[in-house]
């Protein structure tokens, strides 16, 4: 696709294995479309993380590129302090940026003005829009603390179990699956491979704890259970809070992979909320949120407003 300078519109979902970087001219044609590896995401300091996504920018645009807004959703970005720290390198370039969470693309990326987007990949964390404008996130709190429904949280949990299963003398699926999945023996030697191995890379293994539930596995289920009610409180947390709950829009690798997931994710919303949220899954990529919200911020009407899918 030509990179010729024009008027660009630069959309950004970092997430905790990779990143997608979309450019759209101010008509809505495609630039650029790509995907990186995010190496070492999880152990970067939010200054690496900065310095990161600049080179990133620094070597997929040119220098006479006119970018009239860019817009960034980043994994990570929780707190004020996080967010100036992500923003200030982008600002030094660009005239026009917005860095959110990326779970707040997905809202946007759904053709919604409001509500609340819930990312199960790597890692997992939900973002709702308040009724006075502005957006909070909760969950995120990466591999050690939390990030229940993603990878990592459910590697993380499905290696304490399979310990338990160990110290019963248990026969259970899923410890057969996630010792042959991580190449891991005897069992002891899980604590060391989750703590001294990138999270990236161990997450690998989720699938298996999918596998063991179809395969009957008790803790499978009762892993599936926790972790589907752990991100049903975040939506709760959230209508406490202030924020709109009316729809819920689900997206990453897990929630899009595992319908299971999503479908006892859905069931515990419901126990929750009742009638007062309604579960979708997202059918396009993140990254549309961001150049959504890009079009916004230019001035212009995106294609999501256009074809009248925005509330």
């Amino acid at each position: 696709m030509s990179m010729d300078s024009g008027k660009w519109l630069v959309g950004l979902d970092v997430g905790g294995t990779k990143t997608h970087l979309r450019v759209e001219t101010l008509e809505g044609a495609e630039v650029l479309d790509r995907a990186y590896t995010n190496t070492g995401w999880a152990m970067m300091s939010d200054k690496a993380r900065a310095q990161s996504l600049s080179v990133l920018l620094e070597q997929e645009l040119p220098d006479h590129a006119r970018v009239l807004a860019l817009v960034a959703g980043v994994h990570g970005n929780d707190s004020q302090q996080q967010h100036d720290l992500l923003i200030a390198p982008l600002l030094e370039r660009f005239a026009r940026v917005e860095m959110l969470n990326d779970s707040h693309l997905v809202v946007l990326a759904h053709g919604l003005a409001s509500g609340v987007g819930v990312v199960a990949g790597t890692g997992s964390s939900a973002t709702a829009i308040l009724s006075g404008g502005g957006a909070i996130t909760v969950g995120g709190w990466g591999w050690v603390l939390g990030d229940e429904g993603g990878a990592v949280g459910l590697v993380r949990d499905a290696a304490r179990l399979v310990m338990e299963a160990y110290d019963r003398q248990e026969e259970d699926l899923l410890s057969d699956l996630l010792i042959e999945a991580l190449g891991v023996d005897p069992p002891h030697a899980l604590s060391l491979h989750l703590g001294t191995v990138e999270p990236r890379l161990w997450a690998q293994a989720a699938p298996v704890v999918f596998e063991a539930l179809r395969g009957g596995s008790p803790r499978a289920a009762q892993l599936l259970s926790a972790h589907a009610e752990a991100m049903a409180l975040m939506i709760e947390q959230l209508r406490d809070r202030g924020g709109d709950v009316s729809a819920v829009v689900c997206s990453g690798s897990v929630f899009q992979h595992q319908s299971a997931l999503f479908d006892a994710f859905s069931a515990a919303v419901t126990r929750r909320l009742g009638a007062a949220s309604t579960v979708a899954m997202l059918q396009c990529a993140p990254v549309v949120g961001a150049i959504n919200r890009a079009f916004m911020l230019a001035g212009a009407v995106s294609r999501a407003r256009a074809e009248g899918a925005l509330s």
